[in-house]
C-alpha cells in the first residue's frame, strides 16, 4: 500500500474521478452515436436490430475495457484514512 501525503491523496482522487468519468463519457458517446447512426439502416444481427447489438454489446466491451484501463494505470492502492497520531 502506497503511502502518500494529504495533498498527494486528494491530487489521487481527482485524478481518479477525472479518468472514471472519462471513461464513462466514451462509453455514453458510444452507446448513443452508434445507436442514433445505426437505427436507419435496417440491418440486423441475430435477428435483432444492428444498432442495439452494436450499442450494447460495444458499450459493455468497452466499458470492461475502460475499467482494465483504470486498474491497471489509474488507480492506487493506498490508505484514504489519516494516520493515527500516537497520542489519545
Amino acid at each position: 500500500m502506497t503511502k502518500l501525503t494529504k495533498e498527494e491523496k486528494h491530487k489521487q482522487c481527482l485524478k481518479e474521478i477525472k479518468a472514471t468519468v472519462f471513461v464513462v463519457f466514451i462509453c455514453f458517446l458510444w452507446h448513443v452515436l452508434t445507436a442514433f447512426l445505426l437505427n436507419s439502416t435496417g440491418w440486423t444481427i441475430f435477428h435483432m436490430p444492428a444498432w442495439f447489438v452494436v450499442s450494447v454489446l460495444g458499450t459493455v466491451i468497452l466499458a470492461m475495457i475502460g475499467v482494465f484501463w483504470l486498474l491497471k494505470f489509474v488507480f492506487i492502492d493506498f490508505d484514504y484514512d489519516e494516520e493515527e497520531s500516537g497520542d489519545e
